[in-house]
């Protein structure tokens, strides 16, 4: 690193400080996440859940993505923002300890649909690590080296995890609790790296979380004005949005379809569904996420995210033609298809985990950091009210592959749009 990029030595000591922090989070979250990734397939085969149930999983770890606003909200205004989001995030993950108790579908999609409400609570908070303790030019490449690593760590966890699931299919009751501890872990490094953005700071109101009626109310109420007003004023942000809601559209549409299609319609164990959700859709993820990282950089993110979306067109195609190239002699082998269908969409998707997580911070003043992300991920709630829902139903009343198809159609328009819109801006 030159030091010339730099304003001041303590800006410089500050992102690498934050930068350690922010490996070793990722390190136990890797782990973490690698555990939790298969819980939809788990879902399906060691507790025999319906298409029903797994579409509910599907349904309220989307709908999550609401409670956002309101954990920017919380966090801004606790009198030590670090010491709440540790509380907040580890009291989700103690959620897991649950799962090993009740060998019920209920009781595992409860616990799961309750530490995502808490997860999402605090992914604002992220961006003001990133916004406040990294500098621009080395953004987007510092959050890539970190989730590289986070996503190395859950390839091996996933890969071997399902690898340990078809000797032993109740084995997740021993590996979610020991998830949640990995979380607590995580959410401890992310307190030290907000006291860090929140050091020094001066404010002209002080900070006060002492509950009474009049804060409940600002806090259940102001999130939702402050998200009208920014997508009104800020009409760049609210296109942005728009467009990106057609991806997540897509994307929601085809999660409950791809783990009943890979059971049901592949009939696939554990082990390659791991290998390819985990070794190869990460390997993709490993590779490609620093290069994706370096090409948006400081950019308008709208281009970007345009040719990713239009990369994802290919992935449900992939995904049937797994099933029907052979049943037409074109391949004959399912899983060799499967394993380059998720290294493609692992590619595609390097580029939209940045986008998603980074594009907020190019169209937010610097106080509104976490408030723009909060309207970013809780319109990844609104769209989780219906998609999952609307996945179901056309599964239901047409076929897995209509859902499919129709995913593959909403990714293509939402490529268009957003390419469109990077020539206007």
């Amino acid at each position: 690193m030159k030091i010339e990029q730099y304003n001041s030595l303590e800006e410089r000591q500050l992102e690498k400080k934050t930068f350690r922090l922010h490996l070793i989070s990722q390190f136990f979250n890797g782990i973490s996440l690698g555990i939790l990734l298969l819980q939809d397939v788990i879902l399906k085969k060691s507790l025999e859940a319906s298409n029903f149930e797994v579409t509910v999983l599907i349904l309220v770890t989307s709908i999550a993505f609401l409670f956002s606003i309101y954990g920017a909200e919380i966090i801004n205004r606790a009198s030590n923002p670090g010491l709440t989001a540790f509380l907040l995030g580890s009291s989700g993950k103690l959620f897991l300890f649950l799962i090993p108790l009740f060998d019920t579908p209920v009781v595992f999609i409860f616990s799961i649909a309750v530490m995502s409400i808490i997860d999402s609570l605090l992914i604002p908070t992220w961006n003001i690590v990133y916004k406040h303790n990294y500098t621009p030019q080395k953004r987007s490449s510092l959050y890539s080296y970190a989730s590289s690593l986070s996503t190395a760590l859950l390839l091996s966890t996933t890969t071997l995890f399902g690898y340990f699931l078809d000797f032993n299919h109740d084995l997740y009751k021993l590996f979610f609790p020991a998830a949640g501890i990995l979380g607590i872990v995580m959410y401890f490094n992310l307190m030290k790296m907000l006291n860090f953005s929140f050091k020094g700071e001066k404010e002209t109101v002080q900070r006060s979380f002492k509950m009474d009626f009049r804060l409940f109310k600002d806090i259940l109420i102001l999130p939702i004005r402050n998200s009208i007003r920014i997508l009104k004023t800020n009409r760049r942000f609210l296109i942005f949005e728009i467009n990106f809601f057609v991806y997540g559209m897509a994307f929601m549409i085809s999660s409950p379809a791809v783990p009943v299609f890979l059971v049901d319609g592949l009939h696939l164990a554990y082990t390659p569904i791991s290998f390819a959700k985990g070794l190869i859709f990460h390997s993709a993820l490993i590779i490609f996420t620093p290069i994706s990282g370096k090409i948006l950089g400081t950019n308008n993110p709208t281009k970007f995210s345009g040719y990713m979306f239009l990369i994802l067109v290919l992935f449900p195609l992939s995904l049937l033609s797994a099933k029907y190239f052979p049943l037409w002699g074109i391949y004959s082998s399912p899983v060799e298809i499967l394993f380059f269908t998720f290294f493609l969409f692992g590619s595609a998707m390097s580029g939209v985990t940045i986008a998603w997580n980074l594009s907020s911070i190019y169209y937010a003043p610097h106080n509104e950091v976490s408030n723009y992300q909060g309207v970013h991920v809780t319109l990844t709630g609104v769209r989780g009210l219906f998609s999952p829902a609307l996945g179901y139903i056309i599964m239901q009343t047409f076929s897995i592959e209509t859902a499919l198809i129709l995913s593959s159609i909403l990714f293509g328009a939402s490529g268009i749009l957003m390419l469109a819109e990077s020539k206007r801006s």
